[in-house]
């Protein structure tokens, strides 16, 4: 696309589609990755959207701008109770008896503005803004304003810009970054403009909107990152690693969507160890939302699944012993019945129903312990299952499943069964792959990968003796 384009309320003219250089990519890239503070970082706020890492540099702040507040100011009202800080909101979308709490009178001030390039009509600038209400001092910015940053942050000058000693900024559109013309006209200059003043201390990923890969590379970039800054006359003894995750991060943004981690390539050097446990226990709180919201309950926990898989095939050859021999009959009840996935890659449905494709009939996100449920419509006792990988690609990726069958009224009693993927199947030199299971009551029927990756299979069968 060529010619007039409005992006985020910037005027741009030329090819939207003239894909940018890996090199300007890569040095945008660099601009964004946290490096080491002065200071540690403390959470204001709950584990939830709206709460942010600062860091311990509040002393002598006069007032936080806060423009796009949506009805909701926790954080504006902790840095008032807590920190002594008077609080100065706009949001033209908000309305103040909306308010979820009520304006703090003497400290806090709103106005129904965007905050805009110019002071006119509905829009505020930021130094008319900034003048008055804080003609002096350092102050601290908090901005989530859908996209309107970049224009904002190019247009405040110098002077305003600088006074902020620490700012909160939600960032948004950064799959642009592949796109020359955004990249060039409105992501690099705001980010450069930024680091001329500050360094960034953190950088969380906004679980919301998922994330992208620079073409070429494996750097992955979500498409809304939460970045703290701090002004660099703050850093004088960088003395505290980023950490990413932070153990105080939110977990997600967003509930029921699957965390969100930036990977080691926004590190210098290895992830440490409390980052990498905060991904595991965000990994299984993810998972225990997602599993409550199902008729059958997961587990996160590799060792757990192989663990019960055992006990299930215990109990279950002790039962088939007991039986007398014979020829077992078996059909497909999965056909055509309806699925849900703990995640969709793209702008797939995370729900659907079974039928086979030429490539693949569903595709889960990324990530550790993604699934696919299928609702078999009734109790079956299932004996057999059969898997048939995706057919163009990616065939390594049907590894480590496990199967978990419930009848979905005692969600605590569960069978859960290893499903074993040869190498012919991983390599894409067999299309299906069969597992014979005793024969097991189940209405649900859920396959799980425990390695971190996603799921796509081109057809699916679940035999039932019944």
């Amino acid at each position: 696309m060529s010619g007039a384009i409005n992006f985020l309320g910037i005027s741009l003219n030329g090819d939207l589609a003239a894909p940018s250089s890996l090199e300007e990519m890569q040095e945008v890239f660099e601009l964004l990755k946290p490096k080491p503070s002065s200071h540690p970082l403390m959470r204001i706020g709950e584990n939830c959207d709206g709460s942010y890492l600062v860091p311990e540099d509040l002393s002598g702040i006069t007032a936080c701008f806060s423009p796009g507040v949506n009805n909701f100011k926790h954080f504006e009202d902790t840095l008032v109770d807590t920190y002594g800080i008077d609080c100065h909101m706009c949001d033209y979308s908000s309305d103040v008896q909306n308010f979820r709490t009520p304006l703090k009178e003497g400290r806090q001030t709103f106005q129904k503005k965007w905050l805009d390039v110019k002071t006119e009509g509905d829009n505020i600038s930021f130094d008319d803004w900034i003048s008055e209400y804080a003609p002096s001092g350092d102050l601290l910015l908090q901005m989530d304003i859908e996209g309107a940053e970049y224009r904002n942050l190019l247009s405040v000058s110098e002077a305003a810009l600088s006074r902020f000693r620490i700012i909160i900024l939600e960032v948004h559109g950064l799959e642009y970054i592949k796109s020359e013309l955004v990249l060039r006209n409105v992501l690099a200059p705001t980010f450069k403009r930024l680091a001329s003043f500050y360094s960034v201390a953190h950088a969380h990923p906004n679980n919301c909107c998922g994330d992208f890969a620079i073409p070429g590379t494996s750097i992955r970039i979500p498409n809304v990152l939460e970045l703290t800054y701090i002004r660099k006359d703050r850093v004088t003894a960088p003395t505290y690693a980023p950490l990413l995750p932070h153990p105080l991060d939110v977990s997600q943004n967003v509930p029921n969507k699957p965390p969100l981690f930036l990977g080691e390539e926004w590190l210098e050097g290895g992830r440490p160890l409390e980052s990498k446990l905060k991904m595991m226990e965000d990994r299984l709180d993810g998972f225990e939302q997602v599993a409550a919201s199902q008729p059958a309950s997961l587990s996160a926990d590799q060792g757990d699944l192989i663990l019960r898989s055992l006990e299930t095939l215990t109990e279950k050859t002790a039962a088939l012993a007991a039986q007398p021999e014979g020829e077992v009959r078996a059909r497909d009840v999965a056909g055509g019945r309806r699925y849900a996935l703990s995640s969709s890659y793209g702008e797939m449905s995370a729900t659907g129903h079974v039928q086979p494709s030429d490539t693949f009939f569903f595709h889960t996100g990324f990530g550790q312990n993604q699934f696919i449920q299928i609702d078999l419509g009734r109790v079956h006792d299932i004996s057999r299952i059969r898997i048939a990988n995706r057919t163009d690609a990616c065939f390594d990726r049907a590894k480590n499943l496990f199967a978990i069958l419930s009848t979905g009224d005692t969600p605590d009693r569960q069978s859960v069964f290893h499903l074993h993927t040869p190498v012919d199947f991983l390599s894409g030199a067999a299309r299906e792959c069969e597992v014979n299971i005793p024969p097991s009551p189940a209405r649900f029927v859920t396959l799980v990968a425990a390695a971190e990756t996603a799921l796509h299979f081109s057809d699916l069968k679940i035999f039932a003796v019944d």
